[in-house]
């Protein structure tokens, strides 16, 4: 099931959703424009390692914008859009 829309009116604009949905793809491109060993590093460096949560706790935050694939973010997007308002 894809969501397409839902029955929650709003009389504001979602900027914030905006914004997110725009930063999420814009990193994406990003991760898309590296290479095989560039995305590796990128990973190690933002992702959730579980061995280095304790020191590196940041990640917590900027792996929510990592995605593996063209997929996996264009859903999560479609979510955000619907649902984020």
């Amino acid at each position: 099931m894809v969501p397409l829309n839902d029955d929650n009116p709003t009389s504001t604009t979602p900027v914030i959703v905006y914004g997110l949905i725009a930063l999420n793809i814009v990193i994406f491109v990003y991760e898309k424009s590296l290479g095989e060993s560039g995305l590796q590093q990128f990973f190690d460096e933002w992702a959730i390692v579980p061995a280095d949560l304790s020191s590196e706790w940041f990640t917590l935050v900027t792996s929510q914008f990592l995605h593996g694939g063209f997929l996996h973010v264009g859903g999560n997007m479609l979510y955000l859009w619907v649902f984020g308002n």
